[in-house]
Order: structure tokens, then C-alpha cells, then sequence
């Protein structure tokens, strides 16, 4: 695997999980069966996580560009 392909691969891979966040974190009300306390902290969770994930593609994303 050459260099440029590997890190094509990186940013798929990095991409995708970043999409599933993203749905994830726009969806009205993915956690209907929990408790509002519960539910204030997994959606704080699942912001962070994908913040986390939008910066390491960025980086990728950036990387590719040089």
C-alpha cells in the first residue's frame, strides 16, 4: 500500500465514523428510553465525540491537501 493510498484509507475510514456521529447527534430524540439526566449527558457525550472526530479528519483532510 503506497503512502497516498494509506492515508485515503485513513480518511474514509475516519469520515465514516465522523457521518454516524453527525446523524447521531442531529437526531430529535435518539435516546427516548432513558432518563432526561441520562440523556443531557450521553448528548454531551456524543457532541464531544464528534467534535473529537471532526478535528481528526480535519487534520487528514488537511494533510492530503500538502
Amino acid at each position: 500500500m503506497t503512502h497516498q493510498e494509506l492515508k485515503e484509507l485513513a480518511r474514509d475510514k475516519v469520515y465514516s465514523i465522523y457521518a454516524v456521529k453527525h446523524f447521531k447527534v442531529d437526531d430529535k430524540d435518539p435516546y427516548w428510553s432513558v432518563s432526561d439526566e441520562t440523556k443531557k449527558s450521553c448528548k454531551e457525550s456524543d457532541q464531544r465525540d464528534l467534535e473529537a472526530w471532526s478535528y481528526i479528519l480535519g487534520l487528514i483532510e488537511k494533510d492530503n491537501k500538502l
